[in-house]
């Protein structure tokens, strides 16, 4: 196949070009014929290149050199990145593009880390070693597909890109630096010191940069308990009985705690500790993230690791002193030795003869094999609460490694019979076969109330918030703890909040043309994993508005069913039935079928997605089809659609109607706003979201047939 960068021919199979390094297969995958979207970009540079020219014959040069690039980009697929392109003895790759998950900021850490790892193994006894110089940043881009005389590629423009090749130009030998915005998207996961105020080559606004340190493997949770907790009282009280009941009995259980991303899940769990400790028991927590999903074996490697810093002991010794301290016969010594020596090979977990491991033969019995992982599991935890009760919390369980389960399962199983307790935090729709057991119970975390969203606002803030942005706020974020926290951090850093007296007042017309690149990442992905035809369901949705008739959605999807991706979609926890919606509407040109995003974030996430030129494209087909209904679209809405499509003639006449519209209704404000917008567009001092937003009640005026 032609390589869809330089259209060299390649060799079948080849993972990347041999001429210009582009990675070769699902290069555009994912990707329409463009999109905006949040990415973390990593650039880096072979230091130690031009002296090796200068030193060493051509070909020798080229092969070093070689495997010095085979081992980064090694480390960019590691992470699930996209190896853009190889530019001289530099490597361009990204996170986030065209395949976006959870963690691309942390990804990209990672990879920067292994990098630097894996180009000091191969350096090693060379007196003539490659160093290399890294430069990591996240912004949003531009990711479009160019199709030139038939080579296909992927292009992506931002600001980011060229921050990440200006910071890489910045950073000594062996060093990486990060932006602020990739920093925080990163933490508390890595290790990162501020290194100053820097203005870049070529950019006319000094950022802050930090050296990127390591990764910090047990501190995910740490900036979580900088904020005070808020609202959860009944859950606190359901996770303190059963600690009380397990501490009184000596028999536990398991909760799973389930509920959408940034709903306050392990914040919760977290919370939990002090009362555990303090009723005795002993304290264990076992993260699991998506990048991790394919180490075998993590999770329970993860488990041993704990119990050995716990311990002060290695981890060999820790292991064997649990699976071997009892009495046991000689076939139950062979079958957990064979299936620990099954879980050490697929882990890299070394069993040294010095502590105390003899040399045993891996089980290739498949049943024999889970039958003796099961023996290990209920020995290991057997003796590892015989001393003292234990709280294990299992976080992001729906990130959990295959090869993990089946112990994570046991121990669940078997908690009803011991002083043990699991607390497990997951996404919907899993749901784990032993939710079903007698001694698990189900706790469903929907989003803060508003009493609470207002006050863990203020907490964020510092301030309290006066009542119009609090119910703004809790309007926006439907009391994700997440979302609440990332957008008042951005507001109150911006300069978007102001004092009203002892109160802070949101500007609400700036924040709501803005979303944390945080989020944005993070609803990105949630996008990025539906299937195309949901995500593009999703964003021409986004377009009529945060509520919509599906009858309309399905003219602008070009007469096509929607039924059933709405229903995926509403599966997903991105979309919702209307209020009051009777079951059975949504059958297509039903007139009471109507949905609304869940939470305002994940319209203006989708919205955010679609390039200017499609985005006017169809603000102009809707407002021509709102203006055939009979009767019309109010003229608020019409106005605010002809803005979006560019049409400003079409859209001066329709706001100076709303203006007229809402005097009659007495709402004066809003009449004066409308006004306003069409002096300000006459004088071509606005920009088209600079108009009046989506009126509260303008979805009523397009669910009719």
């Amino acid at each position: 196949m032609p390589c869809p960068e330089c259209s060299a021919l390649t060799a079948p199979g080849a993972r990347f070009c041999h001429r210009c390094g582009r990675r070769l297969g699902a290069a555009s995958a994912g990707l329409k014929a463009g999109d905006r979207r949040v990415v973390t970009a990593v650039f880096a540079d072979l230091v130690g290149y031009t002296q090796l020219v200068d030193e060493l014959d051509p070909e020798e040069v080229r092969s070093r050199v070689d495997r010095a690039l085979a081992v980064l980009g090694e480390a960019v697929m590691r992470f699930d990145g996209s190896l853009e392109k190889f530019v001289g003895d530099a490597v361009l790759a990204v996170f986030g593009a065209p395949t976006a998950h959870d963690d691309d900021a942390l990804r990209a850490c990672l990879c920067a880390l292994e990098m630097q790892a894996a180009l000091a193994r191969i350096g090693e006894g060379s007196d003539r070693p490659l160093r290399l110089r890294v430069g990591i940043a996240t912004g949003e881009v531009v990711a479009a597909v160019r199709d030139f005389a038939g080579s296909r590629s992927v292009a992506l423009t931002g600001d980011c890109m060229t921050t990440a090749a200006r910071l890489q130009q910045l950073a000594d030998p062996g060093e990486a630096l990060l932006d602020d915005a990739t920093v925080r998207a990163a933490e508390p996961r890595i290790g990162a010191d501020p290194v100053g105020t820097r203005l870049l080559r070529g950019q006319s606004h000094p950022i802050v940069v930090h050296h990127l340190r390591d990764e910090r493997r047990r501190a995910r949770n740490v900036s979580r308990q900088s904020i005070r907790f808020v609202g959860r009282q009944d859950e606190r009280r359901r996770l303190a009985e059963m600690i009380r009941r397990t501490a009184e009995t000596g028999r536990g259980g398991a909760v799973l705690v389930r509920g959408e991303a940034g709903i306050g899940k392990s914040r919760l769990l977290l919370e939990m500790e002090s009362t555990a400790r303090a009723a005795g028991f002993a304290w264990m927590w076992i993260d699991n993230a998506p990048h991790l999903v394919d180490s075998p074996y993590r999770a329970a490697r993860s488990m041993v690791d704990w119990l050995a810093d716990e311990k002060g002991v290695k981890a060999g010794v820790v292991g064997r002193q649990l699976l071997f301290g009892a009495d046991l016969d000689e076939e139950t010594v062979r079958q957990i030795s064979g299936a620990v020596a099954v879980l050490a090979r697929e882990s890299e977990m070394l069993l040294l003869p010095e502590e105390g491991w003899s040399q045993h033969a891996p089980i290739s019995d498949p049943a024999e094999l889970v039958a003796g992982l099961r023996l290990a599991t209920d020995l290991w935890f057997t003796q590892m609460v015989a001393e003292q009760p234990r709280v294990v919390v299992i976080d992001d369980f729906h990130w959990l490694d295959p090869s993990s389960r089946l112990l994570m399962d046991e121990m669940v199983r078997i908690a009803g019979e011991l002083p043990l307790i699991v607390l497990t935090g997951t996404r919907p729709p899993m749901t784990p076969e032993w939710v079903s057991l007698a001694h698990v119970e189900v706790i469903e975390l929907g989003g803060l109330d508003q009493v609470a969203t207002e006050e863990l606002g203020t907490v964020v803030a510092g301030a309290e918030l006066e009542p119009e942005s609090a119910r703004w706020l809790y309007q926006r974020t439907a009391g994700n703890a997440l979302f609440v926290g990332e957008i008042v951090r951005m507001l109150r850093v911006s300069g978007r909040m102001s004092r009203l007296g002892d109160r802070l007042r949101i500007d609400r017309a700036a924040a709501q043309r803005s979303v944390p690149l945080s989020l944005r990442a993070l609803l990105g992905a949630r996008i990025d994993a539906l299937p195309a035809e949901q995500r593009s369901v999703l964003e021409v949705a986004s377009v009529i508005g945060v509520t919509f008739p599906e009858w309309l959605l399905s003219e602008l999807q070009g007469g096509s069913g929607v039924s059933g991706d709405l229903r995926q979609l509403a599966e997903a926890g991105i979309l919702v039935r209307c209020e009051g919606e009777p079951e059975g509407s949504e059958s297509v040109g039903g007139p009471a079928a109507c949905w609304r995003f869940r939470h305002q974030l994940f319209h203006d996430a989708a919205y955010g997605r679609l390039l200017i030129d499609r985005k006017r494209h169809l603000h102009t087909v809707l407002a021509d089809r709102l203006e055939t209904m009979d009767p019309p679209g109010d003229a608020a809405e019409l106005a605010r659609h002809r803005m979006a499509a560019g049409d400003v003639v079409r859209a001066v006449p329709l706001l100076e109607r709303a203006a007229m519209e809402a005097e009659a209704l007495g709402a004066l404000a809003e009449a004066q706003s409308f006004r306003q917008a069409a002096t300000d567009v006459r004088d071509g001092t606005t920009a088209p979201e600079a108009v009046p937003s989506e009126p509260a009640g303008s979805a009523g005026a397009v669910t009719g047939s």
